[in-house]
C-alpha cells in the first residue's frame, strides 16, 4: 500500500498511493451495487414501456389491417384501433357469430372478458343488449340473447384499449364491423390468444 504512482499533467507532478486508487474504485462499485439493489427491492421496473405489447389495427373500406392479431395470456396490451377510412366504422370482437337478417354480432363479447381501460378521440363505446327479439324469426323460436360492446370510430379517430389478457381468454376470437355490407365484404379478422 506504500507504492506510489506518479502522474504528469500540465507540468505538475502528482503522487497518489496505488492503494488509494484501488480503495476508491471498490467504494464506487459498492455504492453502485447498493443503488441497484435498492431499485430492485422497491420493485421499480427496469423498463415499464417494454412490458406493453402495442398493437395498431387500421380500419379502412371493407378491411381490417392486420387481419389477425396475436396476443398472449398474461401480457399487457395496448390495442390502438384507428379509422383510416372515409366513413364511421364499428369494431367488435367475440365468439359465436350471429349472422341472421335482423341481428349481427357475437354471442360472447371479448371486451366483456378483457375489461379494457378505454381512451382516445373520435370514438363512442356502445353497450348493446338484445333479448327475445320481437320479429317473425323470434316468434318462431329463434331468439338471440346477448350483451355486447362495440366501438364506433369516426374517420380520423382512434380508440385505445388498454388491458391485461386474462388466462380464460385463450383461443380464437373473431372481430369485425357489422355496419351494412362491411362484414360480408371482408371487414373481419381474427384474434388468436395463446
Amino acid at each position: 500500500m506504500g507504492e506510489k504512482t506518479s502522474v504528469r499533467g500540465g507540468g505538475d507532478r502528482v503522487s497518489i498511493a496505488a492503494g488509494q486508487i484501488a480503495g476508491r474504485t471498490r467504494a464506487t462499485r459498492l455504492a453502485l451495487a447498493v443503488v441497484v439493489l435498492g431499485l430492485l427491492a422497491t420493485g421499480a421496473p427496469a423498463s415499464a414501456a417494454s412490458s406493453v405489447h402495442r398493437v395498431t389495427l387500421a380500419m379502412r373500406e371493407f378491411v381490417l389491417q392486420p387481419a389477425t392479431l396475436y396476443l398472449k395470456a398474461g401480457e399487457r396490451v395496448e390495442l390502438v384501433i384507428q379509422n383510416r377510412g372515409a366513413v364511421e366504422y364499428e369494431w367488435s370482437a367475440g365468439r359465436g357469430l350471429i349472422d341472421i337478417p335482423y341481428e349481427k354480432g357475437f354471442r360472447t363479447d371479448l371486451l366483456a372478458v378483457l375489461k379494457p381501460r378505454v381512451s382516445g378521440q373520435g370514438y363512442d363505446l356502445e353497450q348493446l343488449m338484445t333479448t327475445n327479439l320481437d320479429t317473425e324469426e323470434g316468434v318462431e323460436g329463434e331468439t338471440v340473447n346477448r350483451v355486447s360492446q362495440e366501438v364506433d370510430v369516426e374517420p380520423g379517430g382512434q380508440v385505445v384499449l388498454d388491458f391485461t389478457v386474462p388466462q380464460d381468454a385463450k383461443g380464437m376470437w373473431r372481430m369485425g364491423c357489422f355496419l351494412p355490407g362491411q362484414y360480408e365484404s371482408g371487414m373481419y379478422g381474427a384474434i388468436l390468444i395463446e
